[in-house]
């Protein structure tokens, strides 16, 4: 347990700074500021990343446990609903958070073959085996 909680914070950290380095280059390349639609499309680009990041980082340190990989995803969600209500942002990025972290965190479970099964649970086969 304490591999898995190590992996979630690790994630999570890294998962965040990708998000704000997607954020900041996707902002730069289409000129974008805060509050026009562009920059929109780069908050949206970002979280994707950062749940990208996140789940598939979550997932290599924590054996490929696919709760893991959801767990980093929804901790970039909640920086994203965080995000969503400190500033005046258009409504149509609420469902575009869902669904790029969604898709973020998806597409890590997929993309490192994870299991919802916890990988350490061995089990017993006999009545004697320890």
């Amino acid at each position: 347990m304490l591999r898995s909680l190590a992996a979630v914070i690790v994630a999570v950290i890294a998962g965040l700074t990708a998000a704000k380095m997607v954020e900041g280059g996707v902002a730069g390349l289409l000129g974008a500021s805060p509050g026009a639609a562009p920059y929109g499309v780069s908050l949206l680009a970002g979280w994707f990343a950062g749940a990208l990041v996140a789940g598939v980082l979550a997932l290599v340190i924590g054996k490929r446990w696919a709760p893991l990989g959801m767990l980093g995803a929804a901790a970039i969600f909640l920086a994203a609903i965080i995000t969503l209500a400190s500033y005046p942002l258009p409504w149509l990025l609420w469902p575009g958070a869902v669904a790029a972290t969604g898709l973020g965190g998806y597409a890590a479970i997929r993309a490192t073959g994870a299991r919802k099964e916890y990988p350490a649970i061995t089990r017993k086969s006999g009545l004697f085996d320890e």
